[in-house]
């Protein structure tokens, strides 16, 4: 009896199991589209006018999930952690947007995807965790990855690249606030405090700038508030889906098939933007996606994708 309980109870792990890597990858793939999407809206408007509705749009999904599940009885956490965790993700949201105009979409994809990197680091210089050799190792391969997309000073590279790096390692540190923050407060409303805050800022950043709002208007058709509203429905979907990928996978299975978010965004690339990389810039691919990996693996939690 007890052997057909534990075979029932493997056969139900595993099948959980593969729930978590399917919905791993339809993740990836969500976010991907999501990236390409958004590289479209910024080329065409301006990226704090798109950062600015892309956060209204949370804003009220957040506010309608509140008040659907009645408020909250949980502490909101210290306003101080708060305006860390805001600050960060819309330093995050704005160099990813401007990345995005300018870098080709995989290439993008392969710095952002520096987060767990980033995060060793930033635990043993920030919160002085102990970093193994392993860890280290996994930080260099990340740096020399970098490098190879990024190659400073030669053929082939673009300033604007860094700011997918600057992204990378704002969101690592968002992270980090994150999981501090989570501890005490309700995840639904310090989102929702996150995208009024980032709302806010985008708004009296519309303000001052001097736009000539006619000819914006006039240049965004219904095609392009079309493909607004696609971005917004699969970032949300993208959410969802990590959310169901933490629940139903160990961070050894799922880690691996979030890098295939680089692949996805390789193959998007080459058929909307006609765009492959070269074999610098794959190699080092290859080496951050190592690298991240592993980093993920042995830090012992996952690296949810960045919010955009």
């Amino acid at each position: 009896m007890r052997s057909a309980e534990a075979a029932l109870a493997l056969q139900k792990s595993l099948t959980t199991q593969r729930h978590g890597i399917a919905f791993a990858v339809a993740t990836a793939l969500l976010f991907s589209f999501s990236d390409a999407l958004i590289k479209q809206l910024v080329v065409m408007a301006p990226f704090v006018f798109v950062l600015w509705l892309r956060y209204l749009f949370q804003l009220g999904l957040m506010s309608a999930w509140l008040l659907v599940r009645g408020g909250t009885n949980r502490p909101t956490g210290q306003w101080q952690l708060h305006l860390l965790r805001c600050s960060l993700l819309a330093v995050s949201s704005i160099s990813g947007y401007l990345a995005l105009r300018h870098v080709p979409l995989a290439e993008y994809t392969a710095l952002m995807m520096l987060t767990p990197v980033v995060s060793v680091v930033l635990g043993r210089v920030v919160l002085k965790e102990h970093v193994s050799a392993p860890q280290w190792v996994c930080v260099l391969l990340g740096a020399l990855g970098m490098l190879a997309v990024l190659r400073p000073g030669l053929s082939g590279w673009t300033s604007e690249a860094w700011l997918a790096v600057a992204s990378a390692f704002a969101y690592a540190a968002f992270q980090m606030t994150s999981r501090k923050l989570m501890a005490v407060a309700d995840i639904v409303v310090s989102n929702l405090i996150t995208a009024a805050f980032i709302v806010g800022v985008a708004g009296l950043a519309l303000l001052v700038w001097p736009l000539d709002w006619p000819e914006v208007w006039r240049q965004l058709g219904a095609l392009w508030w079309a493909k607004f509203g696609l971005m917004c429905l699969i970032a949300t979907g993208g959410q969802l889906s990590l959310t169901a990928t933490l629940q139903k996978s160990s961070l050894s299975v799922a880690a691996p098939f979030a890098y295939l978010q680089i692949v996805f965004a390789a193959v998007i690339g080459l058929v909307f933007f006609d765009h492959w990389p070269d074999h610098t810039t794959l190699f080092g691919t290859a080496l951050i996606a190592f690298s991240g990996i592993g980093s993920a693996l042995l830090n012992g939690q996952a690296s949810a994708p960045p919010q955009r």
